[in-house]
């Protein structure tokens, strides 16, 4: 019953994520343009090479180029942080049933299950993103070669393009919970008075990246848990 459960709320996280990654690369496309036109535009699009900014005696890229690389880099921070964001959230789901079973052997084997599950999200981002980056400053240098000034403008792109996914991703996540939040609330009340944020209401467990809109009784009844079991360790 308990892996029904995970299986439909990744089901519905994953919905949720789809969903918003569709806006979210409306928007990535449209400010990739705009990175693109105003960076070009510093040179008027020039495909000449510029005195570098701190070295006048060397020539650096043009600035077409670096208004290329710089678009690139910031879809490629945009990408790894939507992939990181749905890995995340596979983990998240797996982990918080792990926990949930480890709960009923006691509060420390379930504090150490979320803990590992945690440190694991946690590498994983960094992970990506180091290795995206190093990836991304190897190839670019293909092309800059000792042009180390234009290389580190050219990059810059990526940490923007990863921030600003990550901000949606913070920003629609919260708005997610806080309606999972009042519908589990209003559940609870209409069918069972129970009063708002109640641990008696499984649906109360929808910080987790899932929650159970079903009735207390229906869920001890099924997973042989007590009252309020499965909401405290979420």
């Amino acid at each position: 019953m308990l892996y029904l459960q995970v299986v439909h709320g990744f089901t519905g996280a994953t919905s949720f994520l789809f969903t918003e990654y569709q806006y979210v690369g409306i928007f990535m496309v449209a400010f990739a343009i705009l990175i693109f036109l105003f960076l070009g535009s510093v040179e008027g699009f020039s495909t000449k090479s510029q005195p570098c900014t701190y070295d006048k005696s060397k020539l650096c890229k043009p600035a077409l180029a670096t208004a290329l690389f710089s678009t690139v880099s910031f879809l490629l921070g945009a990408i790894t942080s939507v992939l990181s964001g749905f890995l995340g959230m596979k983990i998240a789901t797996y982990a918080n049933a792990r926990t949930t079973l480890e709960a009923r052997k006691g509060v420390g084997k379930a504090f150490i299950t979320a803990f590992r599950s945690g440190a694991v999200m946690g590498f994983l981002l960094a992970a990506n993103g180091l290795l995206v980056l190093y990836i991304t400053i190897n190839l670019f240098k293909l092309y800059y070669g000792d042009d180390w000034e234009g290389l580190f403008e050219a990059i810059t792109g990526y940490g923007l393009g990863g921030s600003s996914m990550a901000l949606f991703g913070r920003v629609g996540g919260g708005i997610y919970t806080k309606a999972a939040d009042v519908g589990a609330d209003l559940v609870g009340k209409v069918e069972r008075n129970i009063p708002e944020d109640d641990p008696r209401n499984p649906a109360v467990s929808h910080i987790c990246p899932f929650h159970f809109p079903l009735s207390p009784s229906y869920f001890e009844k099924q997973n042989d848990l007590k009252m309020g079991a499965f909401p405290s360790i979420c």
